[in-house]
C-alpha cells in the first residue's frame, strides 16, 4: 500500500553525484519516466545541495532524542521522507567500491531510523527495526572505467545495506555513465525489474582483499590516521595507538593525525596529505558506519588518491576496522574498500585488522592499560607490529586472533541491550527509546 495520496506510491531518489557529474540527473530523469508508468510519484533530492553535517557518533539519536539526529539540519527532513517512501533509490559514482561521500554522509545518519537494541538476522547481530515499514531499495552506481573488483564490492555493499535498511525488496547494479539514451534506459529498466526478483540471502560475493607482497625495504616512518569523530578518546585511537606504540618501540618514527581535525581547514588537510607522502607506512583506524567507511574518511581518501595520481608505487597501507557488532566479519566490506583504495592510490596493501564489538572491548581506553580479555589481543597486535616493522604484511594467525569475539554473541547482545536501557534511563528517555517520530 503506498504512502502517497489516493494510493500513489512514493519513490525518493537520493542523488550522491558530485557537482562535476551529471550522471545522477540523467538517471533520475529516466527513473521518473519509468516509475510514473508504475504508479510512483518521484522526488529527486540532490544531496550536495542539502545541509548535512557529519554523523558525530554520539548515539544521541538513541539516548537523547530517540529516532531523531541531534544535529538539526536537512538530515532530519530527509529521514522523514525516507520513512514515508515506498522506494528509496540511491544514485552514486562508485568510490573505491563504496558510495560517494555526498551519499554516504546522509546514510551515516540512518542509525536514527533503527533501534539501539539488537536482534539476530541471518545468524548475525543487527539493530532492531524502529519502524514496521521501510521502503524498497534500488542502488545504482557508475564508474568512469570498468573495474571488476570495485563493481563486485559495490554490489556486496548494496546487499549489506538492504539488510540493515530492512528493505522488503531490493535491487542493485552498475550503469554506464556515457551510454546513449536508449542503452541507459534499458540498463535502468533492468535494475527496476530486479525489484521483482527474490533477493539472495547469501548475497553478493566479496572480492578478495588479501595482503600483497612484502615491502622492498622496512619502514622508517609510520603514520596513524584516526578516523573516529571521538578522536583521541575513541576505540579507533586506542587500537591504532597501541599498534603505533609497538612500532615505535622497534625504532620506527611515528606520527598520529586525527582525520576529523584535518577537515577543519585547508591548511590542516594539506598537512595530512604531506604526512601521507612522507610516511613509509600508513595505518587507518576507523569505526564501521553503515557497513563501510564513514563519509569524512571517504572524502579524505579521495583527496589522497588525487594527490598520488601518476606517482610511483610508494609506501604500505594497513587498515584497522572496529564494529559495534560482535561479529568482526561485518567489517570485511569496509576493509575491502580500503584495499581497493590502496591499490588505486599507489600503496602496497599490507593487510587489515578486524575487531568485533570494539567499543565493548576497549571503550576508548588505552589498550596498554587493559588486562583480562584484552591480553590475547595485545599479544596479537605485538605480532602484527613485528611483521610490519620488518616490511611484511599483517600475519594471518594474528589477524584471526584479533577477529575472534571476546564474548559469545548472545552475551554481547544481552549486555549491550541492558547498557542501552541503563543509559537511556539515566537521560530520562527510556520511555521514548522506541519512539517512531517519522511515522
Amino acid at each position: 500500500m503506498g504512502h502517497g495520496k489516493e494510493g500513489c506510491m512514493k519513490a525518493l531518489i537520493f542523488d550522491g553525484s558530485p557537482e562535476s557529474d551529471s550522471t545522477g540527473e540523467r538517471v533520475a530523469g529516466v527513473l521518473a519516466e519509468l516509475l510514473a508508468v508504475k504508479g510512483y510519484e518521484t522526488e529527486h533530492v540532490v544531496l550536495r545541495k542539502k545541509t548535512i553535517g557529519n554523523c558525530s557518533g554520539c548515539f544521541g539519536c538513541w539516548l537523547k532524542t530517540p529516532g531523531i539526529c541531534v544535529i538539526d539540519d536537512d538530515n532530519r527532513e530527509l529521514s522523514r521522507r525516507f520513512i514515508g517512501s515506498d522506494l528509496l533509490i540511491m544514485l552514486t559514482p562508485v568510490t573505491f567500491g563504496s558510495y560517494s561521500p555526498e551519499l554516504k554522509r546522509m546514510l551515516d545518519h540512518f542509525i536514527a531510523n533503527v533501534s539501539p537494541f539488537f536482534k539476530t538476522v541471518n545468524g548475525e547481530t543487527h539493530h532492531r527495526n524502529r519502524y514496521a515499514h521501510y521502503p524498497d531499495l534500488l542502488v545504482t552506481g557508475w564508474l568512469d572505467h570498468r573495474d571488476g573488483v570495485e563493481e563486485a564490492l559495490f554490489r556486496h555493499l548494496a546487499w549489506r545495506n538492504s539488510i540493515n535498511f530492512y528493505a522488503q525488496r531490493s535491487s542493485w547494479g552498475i550503469i554506464e555513465p556515457s551510454a546513449a539514451s536508449v542503452t541507459l534506459r534499458e540498463q535502468v529498466t533492468g535494475l527496476l525489474q530486479g525489484l521483482d526478483k527474490p533477493s539472495a540471502l547469501s548475497g553478493e560475493k566479496l572480492p578478495d582483499a588479501a595482503a600483497t607482497s612484502a615491502m622492498e625495504v622496512s619502514p622508517r616512518k609510520a603514520l596513524l590516521l584516526v578516523g573516529s569523530p571521538r578522536m583521541a578518546h575513541s576505540t579507533s585511537a586506542s587500537l591504532g595507538g597501541y599498534l603505533l606504540d609497538r612500532l615505535e618501540a622497534q625504532g620506527i618514527e611515528t606520527e598520529t593525525i586525527h582525520i576529523y581535525k584535518a577537515l577543519h581547514g585547508p591548511g590542516k588537510l594539506r598537512q595530512l596529505l604531506d604526512a601521507v607522502d612522507n610516511a613509509d607506512l600508513c595505518i587507518l583506524s576507523f569505526p564501521l558506519y553503515i557497513d563501510t567507511i564513514p563519509a569524512p574518511l571517504l572524502s579524505v581518501l579521495q583527496k589522497i588518491h588525487e594527490c598520488r595520481k601518476g606517482k610511483a608505487l610508494r609506501g604500505g597501507f594497513v587498515a584497522i576496522a572496529n564494529s559495534g557488532f560482535i561479529e568482526s566479519s561485518q567489517n570485511e566490506t569496509a576493509l575491502a574498500v580500503c584495499s581497493a583504495f590502496a591499490g588505486a592510490s599507489g600503496f602496497r596493501w599490507m593487510g587489515s585488522i578486524t575487531i568485533g564489538g570494539g567499543e565493548g572491548l576497549a571503550h576508548g581506553r588505552p589498550l596498554a592499560e587493559l588486562g583480562g580479555p584484552v591480553i590475547p589481543y595485545k599479544k596479537a597486535f605485538d605480532r602484527v607490529a613485528q611483521s610490519l616493522a620488518a616490511g611484511n604484511p599483517v600475519p594471518e594467525d594474528a589477524r584471526r586472533q584479533l577477529a575472534r569475539p571476546f564474548v559469545p554473541a548472545w552475551i554481547y547482545r544481552l549486555v549491550g541491550s541492558m547498557d542501552w536501557k541503563k543509559r537511556a534511563r539515566h537521560n530520562g528517555v527510556l520511555h521514548k527509546i522506541d519512539d517512531q517520530p517519522y511515522l
